[in-house]
């Protein structure tokens, strides 16, 4: 799929009733109709990061679509779009009221998905300077994020639950990784699990933080306790030596060891 940075090839399109979500569409269809704002948005990223062309969907979410895209020197980056239609209020504000980052910013059924958008760019920003295995963030615009593309020229990197390797090895570097997400960059996941952990050169990458908090959240505690006992739970099955409580105190004591 090709997106053009000029007037009659994209510009045309958001000004036209094409992608509309006024379409009478089937259900298949919505899911991957862009309206004239989220159109408006690739557009603004397009121009402003130099990307060339989209090369291939690399995944369909309820709230999200994903896109690998090439940029004007040849690089590989991952567009990811939240869609304006499906991203809930009611499901986001937990994760942002508390958050001290965001207490400033008006929250509203309206600008709640840009509002998510930054708040993924904020977390995969501190992510990176603290180390941890996560995908770099290259900007954002309203509703859609530019961030680094784990995998190869063929396909992305896959979800932990979806390969084979040693799996103590790599409970041991989710580890220190999730030492350094409370420790250091002074976040909490908030929905951890096997589906946001990718497997990419050998190592635990960790995607997926729109939800992710400040450990000083009034639920931090909670989504921690919840992280823990579904990655534990997941190592477990895979007949990793493990149980919730040495993670929990692993990660608490702030003793990276």
């Amino acid at each position: 799929m090709y997106l053009m940075r000029d007037k009659s090839a994209l510009e045309q399109l958001i000004e036209s009733d094409e992608f509309s979500n006024r379409l009478n569409l089937d259900r298949k269809t919505y899911g991957l109709v862009f309206d004239k704002r989220t159109l408006s948005s690739v557009y603004e990223i397009i121009k402003k990061y130099n990307v060339n062309y989209i090369d291939f969907p690399i995944s369909s979410g309820k709230e999200s679509l994903i896109f690998k895209v090439i940029m004007d020197d040849g690089t590989s980056r991952v567009m990811k779009i939240y869609k304006m239609s499906t991203l809930k209020f009611s499901n986001t504000f937990e994760y942002i009221k508390g958050d001290y980052r965001f207490d400033k910013e008006k929250i509203n059924r309206t600008n709640v998905v840009y509002v998510w958008a930054q708040k993924e760019y904020t977390n995969l920003d501190a992510l990176v300077n603290s180390k941890v295995k996560a995908p770099k963030p290259y900007g954002f615009y309203k509703n859609v994020l530019l961030l680094s593309y784990l995998g190869t020229k063929t396909g992305p990197a896959r979800q932990i639950r979806e390969i084979d390797t040693d799996f103590n090895l790599l409970y041991s570097k989710l580890k220190i990784n999730l030492w350094r997400m409370y420790n250091v960059a002074k976040i909490v996941h908030a929905d951890l699990s096997e589906y946001n952990v990718l497997y990419y050169r050998k190592e635990p990458y960790i995607i997926d933080v729109g939800q992710s908090v400040s450990i000083k959240h009034p639920m931090a505690e909670e989504f921690l306790r919840r992280d823990i006992k579904n990655i534990t739970s997941f190592f477990i099955k895979k007949n990793v030596i493990c149980n919730e409580g040495n993670l929990y105190n692993y990660i608490k004591s702030g003793k990276n060891v």
